[in-house]
């Protein structure tokens, strides 16, 4: 994951550091996945308030073209910026300390 730039190596201090956990898949595989509990604790949300359906219908009456968009592995597509990548610190046994 370092070289597709996934994650990247940790150097200094930072304010959080999460254990991963190993998580089972339903085809026998495993799932390495970061336990963002605490941090989630503590974390400020901004509300985004989404448009009831029948407003949502009511707001394309008449429209002619629709779009879709299919994020595969959605939770790459975003990338983090610094400071808020250094929130997702993690640590392994077995490599090392890193972030995404």
């Amino acid at each position: 994951m370092v070289e597709e730039n996934v994650i990247t190596p940790v150097l200094k201090p930072t304010e959080w550091c999460a254990p991963v956990v190993i998580v089972p898949k339903s085809d026998g595989n495993v799932r390495i996945c970061e336990d963002l509990i605490e941090l989630n604790k503590n974390v400020m949300r901004e509300l985004h308030p989404l448009l009831k359906a029948e407003c949502s219908l009511n707001l394309s009456t008449g429209a002619k073209i629709f779009s879709k968009l299919d994020a595969n592995s959605g939770f790459w597509q975003i990338p983090l910026d610094k400071k808020s990548s250094y929130l997702t610190t993690f640590i392994t046994p077995f490599a090392g300390i890193g972030c995404f």
